[in-house]
């Protein structure tokens, strides 16, 4: 993606703060830096020094193909298509609640627009999600998950996302951590109006 590309992704959560999820009731404390919106449940496994594993439980996403360009046209038209589905364009008409974090998945392949994607995280409460009406729109179910993340705050950027995930392969690496590096994930939680606490995150599967 271009350096632009994910600063109108932060442009786009605007949603985000208009469009919050309740507290869950199952007494699951949620990280703080969730804010008011629903995130996916996870138990820390382990603290490192820069980064930490995550154990995260069955997820539902809603997911559409992501055209990387450098203006961030694709972002745009990706996040599009997503807030129609949770604005009611589904086999129910159904409004959903925005959720974080706004996930991009990147394969690290040449050239690797044709495979990217971005998600919204399906509130845990929605058992059964509507179907997508757009055929560009799809589900995913996955079971539960361990990742290695790496969070930085500020406003960031594609470059920022970039050097991290380098970063994060690096200190797997050295520590002789088994990560699949086949591709790698952007998670970014924040809408542009937040100024403080910003929190961003890159993600390796662990294996």
């Amino acid at each position: 993606m271009g350096a632009l590309s994910l600063l109108v992704l932060s442009l786009l959560c605007v949603w985000g703060a208009v469009l919050s999820a309740e507290d869950t009731s199952d007494g699951y404390k949620a990280p703080e830096f969730c804010r008011k919106s629903e995130c996916p449940k996870y138990q820390l496994v382990k603290k490192y020094d820069t980064f930490e594993l995550r154990a995260y439980e069955a997820t539902k996403w809603i997911t559409t193909p992501l055209e990387v360009d450098v203006f961030g046209l694709g972002i745009y038209k990706s996040f599009r298509r997503l807030s129609d589905y949770i604005n009611g364009e589904n086999s129910e008409g159904l409004t959903i609640k925005m959720t974080v974090p706004v996930r991009i998945y990147i394969p690290f392949i040449t050239p690797p627009a044709k495979n990217a994607t971005m998600s919204l995280f399906v509130p845990s409460a929605l058992e059964n999600p509507p179907l997508p009406k757009s055929t560009d729109v799809h589900l995913e179910s996955f079971p539960p998950i361990s990742v290695y993340v790496k969070s930085f705050g500020g406003y960031a950027l594609n470059s920022d996302f970039e050097k991290k995930a380098k970063i994060l392969s690096k200190e797997l690496t050295d520590l002789a951590l088994q990560f699949d590096n086949t591709f790698g994930t952007a998670a970014a939680y924040n809408d542009p109006l937040t100024f403080f606490k910003r929190h961003n995150e890159v993600w390796f599967t662990a294996q």
